[in-house]
């Protein structure tokens, strides 16, 4: 090979380098992700806040905003919404499938949009790399797909609450073993919880959970009754929500094995009987209002070991009389005496 042909190649080859970058010198994401990116910008009918206005084809994606690219030519992040209440998102229109073109995406945040609507959004199954999912407040509607459990291996965190989707929780969800953080509160969720959701079983989901620290299906329309399985988050859970539901039956005393609560919220649902004495040993908060219990949690929620009379004729009490009210047969303190 001739010095002349090897400097002509080298020419090439500088001048392809080149054509990767853009004016000001940086590189230029990559033409997938581009693609993807204007793909959500056009099913967008309406932008007043003009915040998709720097999307403009032909430049540099990974400077747009909402957009990060930690791998170079490629997106790995993409948020939008009132993520810190620091600027206000007016976004109207869908989400585009389109989005499944950003094969390096691992958190994708949209956040607070309300006039944002459609079906789940599907494409999210197709997004191999995705560690996080933030889709909050919304109005997204209709069911989770029966297939949610083939999203992203890595899949740490799972937020679709305040949305209005309907229908059970899918059982696939067990394949998620990854997941610390699973939000699916204020929604318009439906079925039992155990010995499933429906005709799902819960307990599957919760076994294979074993890192899971915060649950949330709070705000939605769920019966049945509270199942063992549950008892087997204890290595990891911190929050329980299972507020404002229809869920009935005794409050069990498995819930005294999730010792590392730190928050526990049973209320606004049909929970019957009497506190059980384990709930003693959680030492964090919790909520019981406004159910159907009965009888007295005096004899639980007394001070232990520090002489129980005294306390006792102090009213003192690990947990305030709120926890407790609204349970038209519940007496005795911290709330009022029981009759006769």
């Amino acid at each position: 090979m001739t010095s002349s042909h090897s400097f002509n190649l080298f020419i090439l080859a500088a001048l392809t380098f080149l054509g990767c970058l853009n004016p000001n010198g940086a590189t230029t994401c990559h033409p997938d992700d581009e693609a993807g990116l204007l793909a959500f910008k056009s099913g967008i009918t309406k932008d007043s806040s003009g915040v998709l206005s720097s999307w403009t084809k032909g430049t540099d994606c990974c400077s747009w905003l909402g957009g990060y690219c930690a791998n170079q030519h490629h997106v790995t992040s993409l948020s939008l919404g009132d993520v810190t209440g620091d600027f206000k998102y007016n976004l109207s229109g869908t989400i585009s499938p389109s989005l499944s073109k950003l094969q390096h995406l691992e958190s994708f945040d949209l956040i607070g949009l309300m006039e944002i609507r459609g079906p789940f959004p599907h494409f999210l199954l197709r997004l191999p790399n995705l560690k996080h999912i933030y889709i909050r407040s919304n109005r997204l509607s209709g069911p989770l797909p029966t297939n949610i459990g083939m999203l992203s291996p890595h899949l740490e965190t799972l937020v679709f609450g305040g949305n209005r989707f309907t229908g059970a929780i899918p059982s696939s969800l067990s394949n998620l073993t990854r997941l610390n953080e699973f939000y699916l509160n204020d929604n318009l969720l439906t079925g039992r919880i155990p010995p499933g959701i429906g005709n799902l079983k819960l307990m599957s989901i919760l076994r294979s959970m074993t890192k899971l620290q915060v649950l949330s299906l709070s705000h939605n329309r769920l019966s049945g009754k509270l199942c063992p399985s549950i008892a087997s988050l204890r290595p990891s859970l911190e929050f329980l929500g299972l507020g404002q539901n229809n869920l009935s039956g005794s409050i069990p005393r498995f819930i005294s094995r999730l010792t590392r609560l730190k928050k526990l919220d049973l209320s606004n649902n049909l929970f019957s009987g009497a506190v059980p004495n384990s709930l003693s040993k959680l030492t964090n908060i919790f909520d019981l209002s406004e159910n159907e219990i009965s009888g007295s949690p005096e004899h639980l929620l007394l001070k232990e070991g520090e002489m129980l009379e005294f306390w006792a004729k102090l009213h003192v009490t690990k947990f305030p009389p709120s926890v407790f009210a609204g349970n038209d047969c519940l007496c005795g303190s911290p709330l009022a005496p029981c009759k006769g």
